[in-house]
């Protein structure tokens, strides 16, 4: 096993399940009574670290779906006839608050959340020194804001639970928060994590959430908001950080995790623990069988498009690395190549992680702030770093309409596969557009059987969370 794998090993698992909740009440969780009394638990750093270790565990169920809402409801994938039960609402478009994986990903999310509110909770309680005591609260505070920063782009203003909840009526007070709410605090908490966390780790500590990670993030997340000044200043510093690009095709595949692109990710275990990734699962094509990997056959669950193949531009040295090609019959299958590895053996058992914050993606969004900013011969200059390590001529001279373009071009190519699109194209409002020309043209495997409308640049509040707490409305055209 590797070293940096141990920080959220399976034991971490065993002990997050015995002192956190569960996940039975949707965002609702509480502390269960009669396993380990609060009161005779987080008493000791160990315990407190414990927690935090569980905390990071539960980002694996999410990242191993995300795709479903990243990537499946865009242009970049699609599903096939043996995936369709699994994720064709997301491809057809068709999603609605009773939809099973959109229940699953609230729950997920605001269980991660309640696990970091508990530690938030409970590590003032512990001796320890304050250098650590300021390291677990700034990695809950980051972990939390990285969930709710998912919930606000996908559902808009979701309940902001910020402490324990530790009865049930408590947590039907909750309504939900303004948009504008649930911005606010992530910003707060992001910079309060990258005032207390250090710059990089060493040993079994590498892969927790860095001072880099926050800062990059806060960028990221300014540029959802359209604060492009406040992205740029942010970012500058995050990407200054980076050095030189590492060639693509080391950032991702066996043996590559935590390389240098790597600023946050999720980190698996595979090798039996029940703790790998599930990409080879859903991402090789179901007709290939065990021809890509030594014993998985795939559900073709997240398939690109030729839309996306044909995105690449001559020469592009990430074609190779990101898309396979596999043909059966008249169907031609351009899997996610760069997120699968020949000698994985199990539906769970992938051990590479999943990339939340990367360079390449940091380095775009300084790209996009800048140009934004009315700076675009430096936001050139940023935009050819990427393009550079794929093998391609520098963009010069364009105009800020023509870099602009330039810019959301690139990050189409350089992200693929990483549950980017969907979020990528709702904050550029193209999102009806784009996806109107793709479902009517020939390359859409499952064409215009959705009303494609603004609907579509939110996701339905699960329908069984407002049957628990009718004090949450629903978004509009749901």
């Amino acid at each position: 096993m590797k070293i940096k794998k141990l920080i959220i090993s399976s034991i971490s698992i065993l002990a997050l399940a015995v002192v956190l909740p569960s996940c039975n009440k949707s965002f609702v969780d509480i502390t269960p009574q009669g396993i380990v009394p609060v009161s005779t638990y987080y008493n000791t750093e160990i315990d407190i670290k414990a927690a935090l270790n569980g905390t990071y565990s539960s980002l694996r169920p999410i990242y191993n779906e995300q795709y479903g809402f990243g990537e499946i409801t865009s242009d970049n994938t699609q599903t096939y006839g043996e995936s369709e039960v699994l994720y064709g609402e997301e491809d057809k478009l068709t999603w609605n608050a009773t939809s099973t994986n959109l229940q699953n990903a609230w729950q997920r999310f605001y269980a991660t959340i309640a696990y970091a509110n508990i530690v938030l909770g409970h590590v003032g309680t512990p001796v320890m020194s304050q250098a650590n005591r300021d390291s677990y609260t700034g990695q809950a505070k980051f972990l939390r804001a990285l969930m709710y920063f998912n919930l606000v782009r996908m559902f808009g203003g979701v309940p902001l639970v910020l402490t324990e909840i530790t009865s049930e009526q408590q947590a039907y007070t909750y309504n939900r928060a303004t948009t504008a709410a649930v911005y606010a605090q992530i910003e707060k908490d992001l910079t309060e994590a990258a005032a207390v966390l250090p710059a990089s780790y060493t040993g079994t500590d590498i892969g927790r959430a860095t001072s880099i990670a926050a800062n990059g993030l806060l960028g990221k997340v300014y540029m959802f908001e359209n604060k492009f000044a406040q992205a740029e200043t942010i970012l500058a510093p995050v990407v200054a950080s980076a050095g030189t690009l590492i060639p693509y095709n080391q950032v991702f595949g066996l043996g590559n995790d935590n390389n240098k692109d790597i600023i946050f990710s999720v980190q698996y275990i595979g090798g039996g623990y029940g703790e790998g990734n599930t990409f080879a699962r859903g991402f090789v094509p179901q007709p290939s069988g065990t021809t890509i990997t030594a014993s998985v056959t795939g559900n073709s669950n997240n398939v690109g498009t030729s839309s996306l193949y044909n995105a690449f531009e001559p020469g592009d040295s990430r074609l190779a690395t990101s898309i396979g090609v596999f043909t059966s019959g008249s169907l031609v299958y351009y899997y996610a190549k760069k997120f699968i590895y020949s000698s994985v053996t199990g539906v769970s058992e992938g051990d590479n992680d999943w990339p939340i914050l990367r360079y390449g993606d940091v380095i775009l969004l300084y790209a996009e702030a800048l140009n934004e900013n009315g700076k675009t011969l430096e936001a050139l200059t940023q935009l050819n770093l990427v393009r550079t390590r794929a093998n391609l001529a520098p963009k010069l001279g364009l105009i800020q309409a023509d870099a602009r373009t330039a810019i959301r071009n690139e990050r189409r190519v350089e992200l693929c596969f990483e549950a980017e699109r969907w979020f990528d194209l709702v904050r550029w409002g193209t999102y009806v557009q784009v996806m109107t020309a793709f479902k009517t043209s020939p390359g859409a495997i499952n064409g215009t059987i959705g009303n494609i409308s603004a609907t579509l640049n939110l996701f339905p509040i699960p329908l069984r969370e407002i049957q628990l707490n009718p004090n949450l409305t629903q978004n509009p055209g749901y």
